[in-house]
């Protein structure tokens, strides 16, 4: 059971960027290496599967609160044997929460659920080994207040950080200091705070921009100044939000370092304060011979 734990935190914990691919770059297999069918039946007969069930979904609600915070944390495995889950075989697993905090990311609220009715993982030393694609839809919600609570977690500052030495090149001095959003009438601000040299107080720019998805990946699209201090052309601002782009950087929560991710649908909510967004995560099948 514990293989299925470790599985659960690989696909939680780490973090890479993003790919887009197509519906044909994963495939469902049809089951093997299963434990024989008279011990499957008797399994389901004398509610061993069940039991085996209740424990692992048990073990993984307390796995995710290590990794971070959550409520309403609901886990369902449908295994076809307490051995074969043992093995790393299952049929299939949801895991919901909400009010999520995990890897300095949060969301309102994140389900996910496997898309193959076979599901193969093995431990090979001390890696966890996807025997087959490991497909999983998603379906999250990001609140303004979400964004804003990420945008001070140390990742997402070291991505400011790692964009002020590029800011000045161009403008000797000037960096970002702080960094806000809103979401207001279907549209996404994002403030941007400057500190420039010999001027005392910070200097503030205000970006409008829609929220769509190209490729896969949320964007944010006709970038445009609406308030500020100061003049910067379209060009570098574009360049700003493409690299201190919040929402993206959230999706990233459900990757690992070769899983790819695209969000097929994108929704503001009609009070525009949350985002809502879902589509499919997949961890390719590995070698491990």
């Amino acid at each position: 059971m514990k293989k299925i734990v470790l599985m659960l935190m690989v696909l939680l914990s780490v973090q890479s960027g993003a790919f887009a691919y197509t519906c044909n770059d994963y495939n469902c297999v049809a089951p093997y290496n299963m434990n024989n069918k008279f011990r499957t039946v008797t399994g389901a007969v004398t509610g061993l599967n069940t039991l085996t069930e209740l424990k692992l979904e048990s073990i993984i609600k307390k796995e995710v609160l290590k990794l971070g915070s959550a409520e309403n944390v609901k886990v369902d495995f449908d295994s076809y044997s307490a051995r074969d889950l043992k093995n790393g075989i299952f049929k299939s697993m949801k895991i919901s929460g909400k009010n999520i905090l995990i890897n300095d990311i949060h969301l309102s609220s994140l389900d996910l659920a496997t898309l193959c009715n076979f599901n193969y993982i093995k431990q090979v030393d001390k890696d966890i080994i996807f025997v087959e694609d490991f497909p999983m839809s998603f379906d999250l919600t990001i609140s303004q207040d979400d964004i804003n609570r990420t945008m001070q977690h140390p990742r997402y500052k070291k991505l400011i950080s790692d964009l002020n030495l590029v800011v000045g090149s161009f403008a000797k001095g000037v960096k970002i200091s702080s960094t806000k959003v809103a979401l207001k009438n279907r549209k996404f601000y994002y403030i941007v705070g400057f500190s420039i040299p010999f001027i005392r107080s910070e200097q503030k720019l205000v970006f409008q921009a829609d929220v769509c998805i190209q490729n896969g990946k949320i964007e944010l699209a006709n970038v445009k100044t609406v308030s500020g201090n100061f003049n910067l052309d379209l060009k570098r601002a574009d360049f700003l939000l493409s690299r201190l782009n919040p929402l993206d950087f959230s999706v990233n929560i459900l990757k690992n370092k070769n899983a790819k991710v695209k969000v097929e649908n994108l929704q503001l909510s009609g009070d525009g304060n949350s985002i809502s967004a879902n589509g499919i995560i997949i961890v390719p099948k590995e070698s491990y011979e």
